[in-house]
């Protein structure tokens, strides 16, 4: 997934929660209005009307209770003033009956109990009108007393339902709070997961990238960012592996073409110094062989110094030429020849150490290509390390094969002694241009050899110990394709 589009995410889900948490208060704050605020209101509308009639009640009753104390203004004044009065009451208990609250707080029959009252409140005052005695004026005050105590009662229950309501509005409120708290808790705790993912996302990458910068910057080319993503910054990280390890690269093969540049100028020197005493060996040896009588023993010791200085005048010159490209110069060649003319080569050195070497096995008929000059020098490399590293009185045996396989047809030559082991550490280091574990060793011998093993579609590979039990031994195997330097058989 794109960073950006993880961003987009984390970004819609901070949006998401805030517009969750002002829609929940704005909900709250509608439903405490609808569930307290307009019920009180209305509550506040029914008791002003029920005070207003208890007051004209009062008012009533005080006229009428002048008048039979003999202050009033005349039984028919009052008992008219009665009539306006409760005219004026059940115009209130009509807007009480349209109130909807009180249907639900007073109950269905206020509004007509009322109406019922008022209306036996009128009789009695014509009746007390008529006979204008105090004791239909008392039952007339009675009966607006009666009215009182309704009116009170349902007071009372308006009143206590309001108290109830306002428990409710209590517990809805700390209700709403709880719901505010873990809706701020949930939106905390997406904040902090947010944080987390950007954190992972774009903040742990940048800190690895910055770590693996001044990593680079001190010489820690084998350093690798961990790359847990597959975004921009993940692939950047990729990219900065990448660049790691081109950089390493580029600065081993510098090394290694300054190495060959000091090795080139060291060789043309070595050269230049031995090719001197080697002419006069030469001449030396073909004056002596020509004073030879015919038929002398000297004769072929003789000749095998000549061939010997002449393989070493070529060895001279190609060493010159190792800190240059390999240039191939493909032709016909016999695999079993070729191995047998560096074992002879070599004979007289193992001999001095007091080893011996064995062939064994053939490569099979037929003439390979490719260039017999470097197969020479790849395999005298690993020959003559054989010899030397040879234990005294032990053999050093050279098998010679073949095969074939998808690619077409390969000969192989394996190497073994049964010298000191070559730690596994060391089995792919040795390849390396002038790495050398030997005082006097120049690195170069195995270099070339691994060199011109490739260039002819091949492998050398190394088994040591030869047995896990000695732990002793070294095997090299080396395989080269019998039409190396050819798309296709000739």
């Amino acid at each position: 997934m794109r960073l950006g589009t993880k961003l987009s995410i984390v970004l819609a889900l901070l949006v998401l929660t805030l517009a969750s948490n002002v829609a929940l208060s704005v909900w709250s704050i509608r439903f405490l209005e609808r569930e307290l605020a307009l019920p009180l209101r209305s509550v506040q509308s029914v008791m002003s009307r029920l005070h207003e009639i208890k007051r004209m009640g009062e008012e009533e009753i005080d006229l009428v209770s002048s008048q039979m104390n003999g202050s009033g203004i005349g039984v028919q004044e009052t008992a008219r003033h009665v009539e306006t009065s409760e005219q004026a009451i059940a115009e209130l208990v009509d807007e009480l009956s349209l109130i909807p609250s009180v249907l639900q707080q007073s109950g269905i029959s206020t509004p007509r109990n009322l109406r019922i009252r008022s209306g036996i409140i009128l009789a009695a005052n014509l009746e007390w009108r008529g006979t204008k005695t105090d004791e239909h004026a008392a039952q007339l005050i009675e009966q607006i007393d009666t009215r009182h105590e309704l009116i009170e009662r349902i007071e009372g229950r308006i009143l206590e339902d309001a108290a109830l309501s306002a428990e409710f509005g209590k517990t809805l409120t700390r209700r709403i709070y709880i719901i505010l708290a873990v809706t701020i808790v949930g939106a905390l705790a997406i904040g902090m997961v947010m944080v987390m993912f950007i954190r992972r996302w774009v903040f742990s990458p940048i800190d690895r990238l910055r770590e693996g910068a001044e990593r680079l910057a001190l010489g820690d080319f084998d350093h690798k960012i961990r790359v847990h993503t597959n975004d921009e910054l993940g692939r950047l990280g990729e990219e900065f592996n990448r660049m790691g390890g081109l950089i390493h690269t580029m600065q081993v093969r510098r090394i290694e073409q300054e190495r060959l540049a000091a090795m080139g100028e060291m060789a043309q020197r070595t050269v230049h110094n031995l090719r001197t005493p080697l002419a006069g060996i030469r001449a030396l040896s073909e004056t002596t062989l020509d004073e030879l009588p015919e038929g002398s023993d000297l004769a072929d010791l003789q000749k095998r110094i000549i061939v010997t200085v002449d393989r070493f005048e070529g060895w001279l010159k190609e060493m010159v030429r190792t800190s240059a490209p390999l240039e191939m110069h493909p032709a016909e060649y016999n695999p079993d020849s070729l191995v047998s003319s560096v074992i002879e080569a070599h004979r007289a050195a193992a001999q001095s150490r007091g080893c011996r070497i064995e062939m064994e096995g053939s490569a099979g008929s037929g003439k390979a290509i490719g260039d017999a000059h470097h197969l020479e020098h790849a395999i005298t490399a690993v020959l003559s390390n054989a010899v030397e590293y040879a234990p005294e009185g032990s053999a050093i045996r050279v098998r010679v094969g073949g095969g074939k396989d998808d690619s077409g047809r390969y000969w192989t030559v394996r190497i073994e002694n049964s010298g000191e082991m070559i730690p596994e550490a060391l089995q792919q280091t040795i390849f390396r241009p002038y790495f050398t574990t030997r005082k006097n060793g120049t690195g170069i011998g195995l270099a070339l050899c691994h060199r011109v093993v490739q260039q002819h579609l091949g492998r050398i590979e190394i088994k040591s110990p030869l047995n896990a039990s000695d732990s002793i031994g070294c095997a090299f195997l080396i395989q080269i394709a019998y039409h190396a330097l050819y798309d296709q058989d000739p």
